[in-house]
């Protein structure tokens, strides 16, 4: 996340209208979290936790929290909406150089930010050093192969899309006054590769927004998507089907 690119792009203004989106990655995160034993829920990283967006899922469960982001302006609403937990501490820096001691915390939080990346591999070692042995990495990223995806590569006649590692880039323009923002959408099998090269195993993978479809959204009312959700996380897993992926991941 070099050049602090959200220091010129409105990342709040992003979320609005993105409520089914926020709310079905906190029921992955809530599900990996219980998935993780009580004895490893003492400290906790947020890696580019931006204007803490996700800090009221972990909060009331870890004892110890850092935020961490290169966005002076994320931050800054940050430390305003986490008020409240005042042992959440927030502090600059990137996903390459975290300002941390190595063996630091128990669960590192990376979500929506490998997309934001041209090497993962550096933001996986650098949350490897982080944590304790044995510690966990909760991992979001944008996938490559959903569904609508290898829909429109078959549709193309590139049958071979789905094999490919390349990533696919989907960088968008802000406003006049706001930079590109950079947007990869990576294949699974090479974020799991990356993963084991950094020194991770994976323990479990949920699909995730599997139902961001306009026409659904506007269908069926936030808590009967949320629902549906809940099940298609684990049930669609096996296809890569939505169009993010979270990886609950261990340190070997």
């Amino acid at each position: 996340m070099a050049n602090a690119l959200y220091d010129t792009y409105d990342y709040p203004r992003y979320w609005q209208g993105r409520q089914y989106e926020h709310e079905a990655e906190k029921i992955a995160i809530k599900h990996f979290l219980n998935l993780i034993p009580d004895s490893s829920k003492t400290s906790l990283i947020d890696i580019g936790g931006g204007f803490g967006r996700l800090a009221k899922v972990y909060a009331p469960i870890f004892s110890k929290c850092l935020l961490v982001d290169p966005s002076g302006r994320l931050l800054a609403q940050a430390k305003k909406r986490l008020k409240d937990f005042p042992h959440i501490q927030i502090q600059k820096g990137s996903v390459e150089a975290l300002p941390c001691q190595e063996n630091e915390f128990d669960v590192a939080l990376l979500v929506r930010l490998i997309h934001h990346l041209k090497d993962p591999y550096l933001a996986f070692l650098e949350a490897h050093r982080v944590l304790k042995p044995g510690g966990f990495l909760i991992l979001e990223f944008a996938n490559k192969i959903h569904f609508r995806a290898c829909l429109r590569a078959w549709l193309k006649k590139d049958f071979d899309y789905s094999k490919s590692f390349i990533p696919v880039s989907q960088s968008t323009q802000g406003t006049s006054e706001e930079k590109e923002v950079l947007f990869l959408n990576h294949h699974p099998k090479f974020i799991q590769k990356e993963l084991k090269r950094a020194g991770f195993k994976v323990i479990a993978c949920l699909s995730v927004s599997n139902l961001r479809y306009p026409w659904l959204k506007r269908i069926l009312p936030l808590r009967a998507l949320l629902f549906f959700e809940a099940i298609c996380q684990r049930l669609l897993v096996f296809c890569h089907f939505g169009p993010s992926i979270f990886l609950l991941c261990q340190k070997a």
